[in-house]
């Protein structure tokens, strides 16, 4: 009875040094999978794009944290999480790509400090003379924008 007894103890010690190690590597794994997301998450500033323009809109946002944000029309869209720095976006108002028009902002700053950060809003219109400067773009400076 001993020996059997021995065995077993044995077999649900290794099984928990098994435990440990898998237990042990576990928050490393999570760690790793969700370090980007933690650190996109860092930061509290926002951009909100409203699209006035009558066409579906898509919007990439060029700077330190760069996204492709697609805006329908009549409707908004909220990027979060922006790193601060110094942006720019480039829009392609359209459905059809022998259709599309494309405009550029001017830079803009997001900024984030202590407890302060930017909350911007951006409504997009394919006119110019907005109080946001633009100027009109082609295809080719879209593509490369990144």
């Amino acid at each position: 009875m001993n020996g059997f007894s021995s065995r077993r103890g044995a077999a649900q010690s290794e099984n928990a040094m098994r435990k440990t190690r898998c237990f042990g590597w576990c928050p490393v794994i999570v760690a790793l999978l969700f370090l980007p997301a933690c650190a996109h998450a860092q930061y509290h500033s926002s951009v909100v794009f409203r699209n006035g323009a009558g066409e579906t809109a898509l919007v990439k946002l060029v700077g330190p944290s760069v996204r492709a944000v697609p805006v329908p029309k009549s409707e908004s869209r909220v990027e979060s999480a922006v790193a601060p720095g110094r942006y720019y976006i480039v829009v392609r108002y359209g459905d059809k790509e022998q259709n599309y028009s494309y405009m550029k902002g001017d830079p803009f700053e997001v900024q984030e400090s202590g407890n302060r950060y930017s909350e911007i809003s951006i409504t997009l219109y394919t006119v110019a003379n907005g109080n946001y400067g633009s100027r009109p773009a082609n295809k080719a400076e879209f593509d490369k924008a990144k």
